[in-house]
Parts: C-alpha cells; sequence; structure tokens
C-alpha cells in the first residue's frame, strides 16, 4: 500500500504539471508517462509474448488537431513499452463515421478504431464493422467494473460489449453568479428554481428587443431536444434497439411542452432569433455566458476552461450545478446526462489479421490511466476508466473546482446515455423536427401526443424495414 501511495502521489505531480502547463498554454501537449507509476489492464493472449511476432497495427483517431494528438502519444508509448512487440501507427481521421463506412466497404478498415459512437452501436452491429469484446474478456479475466458505469453503458448494446470507453462528455448546468446574485438568485436545483430564474432574469432594452435571456434549451437549432427528453427519461426505442417506444407514456411530450415553456416567455421568435444572431464567437471573449447574456447554459465537461481560456477573469463568480430534472434536485446519484462518450473499437477484419493484438492494443489504451488522465486534462473531457479519473480528479478539482460536477455526474451509479437503434439518425432528426414544429406553433398543443404517436408508427415501419434487410 505504501509503494502504491508513492507511484499514485507521483502520478498526480506528473498531471498537476501538465495542467499547469494547460494554465499557461491552453491544451498544452502532454509528455510520456513513467510506466511505474500506474498499472494498465494488459489483455493476456493465447500466444506468450515471447512468442509473439513484431506486428504493426493502425488505429484510426478521430482527435485530429496536433495538440491533441501530441497529447495521445504517452498513451501508445506506454502501450508499446508494455507490449514490446506491438507498435501502433496513429492515423488522425476525420468524419470518422463516414470514413469507417468507405474503408469498410473497400475491406480496407484499420486494426482499432478510436472514435465516439455513442447511439451508433446497432448501426455498426448490423453492418458487421466491428467486433463484440465479451470473448477476449471472459477469455482473460477483464473487469468492467474498472470504468464507470456510464462508460460501460455507453459500449454496452444486446447485451454485449463492442467497445472500450475512454472519456465521456457528461453535461450540466453552467451558472454566471454575477448576473445571478444581484438579481437575487441562486444557482436552480429544481425545474420550479429554472423556471422561476429564467424568467426573472430576461432583460430587454427600451425598444423591446431581447437584451439578455435567462435559461434556453438552445438557441432555437434543437440541439437541446433528444438531451431535454432522456431528462424526463424519454426512450427512442427499446433496449435491443427493435422496438421504437417515443410515445409510450408522457416523457417526450412533456419535454417538449417544457421546452416550449422557455421560448414563450421569450415572445415573438423573430426577436429570440435576432438574439441569437448577434451572440458574439463562442469561442472568444465575447461568448455569451462570459458576457452574461445567457447567464444559465447547458453544456459539456470541456466548456469549464472558458472562463479562463476566453474570459480573462469573466465571470468572476461562476459554479456548476447537476442539470435539474423534473422529479426533483438535482443529484449526480440519482441521474446523470452523458451526452457521448470516445470509446475503442475492434474491426471484424483487422488491417493486420490479428484481432487479438487488436484487443491487446484496445485494452491497454483503455487502461492506461495515469496517460489518459493526462490526455483529458489537455482535452477536458472525463475519463472513464475509475484510477484514471481518480487521477485526474486529484488535479484537476484543485485547478478548477467546477470540474467536481462533472465529476460526479461521470460517478454516477445512474447514467443516462443515447438510445442505440439502426435508424438512431432518422429517428433523432424527426424527434427534433417535429419539435421545433411544436416551439413554431405549427402543431397545435392538442395534436402534440397524435403527432408522436404517427411519428412512432413510421419509425417503427422503417426500423422493422431496415432491420429486415
Amino acid at each position: 500500500m505504501k509503494n502504491r501511495h508513492r507511484s499514485g502521489a507521483r502520478a498526480v505531480r506528473r498531471i498537476l504539471a501538465v495542467a499547469a502547463a494547460v494554465a499557461v498554454v491552453p491544451l498544452a501537449a502532454c509528455g510520456g508517462g513513467d510506466s511505474a507509476a500506474s498499472s494498465t489492464t494488459i489483455a493476456s493472449t493465447t500466444t506468450p509474448a515471447k512468442d509473439r511476432k513484431p506486428v504493426t497495427l493502425q488505429l484510426w483517431s478521430s482527435f485530429t488537431d496536433q495538440v491533441a494528438i501530441d497529447a495521445f502519444r504517452p498513451i501508445l508509448e506506454r502501450c508499446q513499452k508494455d507490449n514490446p512487440w506491438l507498435t501502433i501507427e496513429y492515423v488522425a481521421k476525420d468524419d470518422m463515421a463516414n470514413a469507417v463506412a468507405a474503408a469498410a466497404e473497400a475491406g480496407n478498415l484499420p486494426d482499432v478504431i478510436q472514435a465516439d459512437f455513442a447511439g451508433g452501436l446497432a448501426k455498426l452491429q448490423a453492418s458487421g464493422v466491428i467486433q463484440p469484446l465479451d470473448d477476449f474478456a471472459r477469455r482473460d479475466g477483464f473487469e468492467w467494473d474498472q470504468f464507470t458505469p456510464g462508460g460501460q453503458k455507453l459500449m454496452r448494446f444486446d447485451d454485449q460489449y463492442w467497445g472500450l470507453p475512454l472519456s465521456l462528455d457528461t453535461a450540466a448546468l453552467f451558472v454566471n453568479e454575477d448576473v445571478l446574485g444581484p438579481e437575487g438568485l441562486a444557482a436552480p436545483t429544481t425545474f420550479d428554481e429554472l423556471r422561476t430564474a429564467a424568467e426573472k432574469l430576461v432583460k430587454r432594452s427600451p425598444d423591446g428587443s431581447i437584451e439578455r435571456i435567462g435559461w434556453v434549451p438552445d438557441v432555437g437549432d434543437g440541439s437541446f431536444v433528444l438531451p431535454a427528453g432522456r431528462l424526463f427519461g424519454g426512450r427512442i426505442f427499446n433496449d435491443d434497439g427493435t422496438k421504437v417506444v417515443l410515445a409510450d407514456g408522457d416523457a417526450w411530450a412533456d419535454s417538449i411542452r417544457f421546452q416550449k415553456e422557455f421560448f414563450t416567455q421569450l415572445g415573438d421568435p423573430a426577436d429570440v432569433a435576432r438574439f441569437a444572431s448577434s451572440l458574439g464567437s463562442y469561442d472568444s471573449s465575447e461568448n455569451f455566458f462570459i458576457t452574461g447574456q445567457v447567464p444559465l447554459y447547458t453544456e459539456a465537461s470541456y466548456f469549464v476552461t472558458w472562463p479562463s481560456r476566453f474570459g480573462k477573469g469573466k465571470p468572476e463568480n461562476w459554479s456548476v450545478v447537476p442539470m435539474p430534472g423534473p422529479k426533483g434536485v438535482a443529484d449526480a446519484d440519482k441521474f446523470a446526462l452523458i451526452a457521448s462518450g470516445n470509446g475503442f473499437f475492434v474491426p471484424t477484419e483487422p488491417k493486420a489479421g490479428d484481432p487479438e493484438a487488436s484487443w491487446v492494443a484496445a485494452s491497454c489504451m483503455a487502461t492506461a490511466a495515469e496517460q489518459i488522465a493526462e490526455f483529458e486534462v489537455a482535452q477536458g473531457n472525463i475519463p472513464a476508466n475509475i484510477e484514471a479519473l481518480d487521477l485526474f480528479e486529484q488535479a484537476e478539482s484543485t485547478r478548477i473546482p467546477e470540474y467536481k460536477t462533472f465529476i460526479d455526474l461521470a460517478r454516477s451509479p445512474n447514467p443516462s446515455v443515447p438510445d442505440n437503434a439502426v435508424i438512431v439518425e432518422t429517428a433523432s432528426d424527426a424527434i427534433v423536427e417535429l419539435a421545433l414544429k411544436y416551439r413554431r406553433g405549427e402543431i397545435p398543443d392538442d395534436q402534440l401526443e397524435s403527432e408522436l404517436s404517427a411519428l412512432q408508427d413510421r419509425l417503427q415501419d422503417e426500423l422493422d424495414l431496415e432491420r429486415g434487410s
């Protein structure tokens, strides 16, 4: 225990050093790790390491900017050091979904894929692009509980694991207390408090145009329609992706009505559109949260760096709280909204023709705790590996205390993740379109349930057709 404690302390010091570099130069690259500081869960193989012939594997990664590539390199170096017979070649890929589809058609897939396939597992399963990892894991005694519940859930579909989680995008409510304080408002923890704050915070100029809003689900593009549905417990599909269930129960209707409330209180949609078009650049000191034009904002963990990176000390006072839900006070132990998450996947026909080597590489990269923690310090996402998350928390909760909310959400035993089905994109687009029509008044309130029911029937027909083909 004493040696482990010293190793853990050394790892935290290294990660704090990376965090300090990030604070001086945003998203600075990480260096390599000390392999004595933490352990990877290296999958055993049917071929002893001493008898393995050297193999070079190709990793396709969705991290394409040079800073991310440099920060990822220590993960590769660690796994190559632990497996001397293994060389991992990093290939950055834009538009990963289309790149994988084209490579599958051409019969030229890589050996490991790192990407965010949240909600897309059913499609990948149906197309035969990736393989389940359960047999490898059972054979090698690989323990899935070394990942957070949300990380596990993101990788699981149809009672099988299809990937190994790397990071989570947990969502929470950012609170600009410089704006709320003078209005006598505290960070909302319930829907009622959110409604009250949103209404009180609206500010208009003498000509009636909007200068400030409190909170809205999104700025009119429907980007929060699906996460808001999950706040209410809404599902699009059942667990195995064979049945559309969005009209079963009141969750989606209640969610869509809830979202409209916040636009209704702002009046003419044209005024809201003009306000949205007046907002400054997202990646700048003119960001609407920093300026206080939208003092309550739902976003993922990476945004905690915005006040320091772009705000230059503004807002002076701000916080992050779990997003309130319809069932009472926001509580990470009861519910966590996970927007998406990255993972490692093994193609059915890997390039080098060695699925076992691909599994060894993927399982090592997913459990290189110290190097993952350093990487996520640079990226701003939350590690899914629990040991990496512990290291990340020790480093980042000191530097940026607001990370604590996202870390707690990542540990939640009750995570909500996107549903999986072969028509998930079609269904998602259709639900967003329906919600936007309702917001604009194109769907009368007394017809909302019937519209959802009709949409469910149409999507079920499409799902049956797609699965049958």
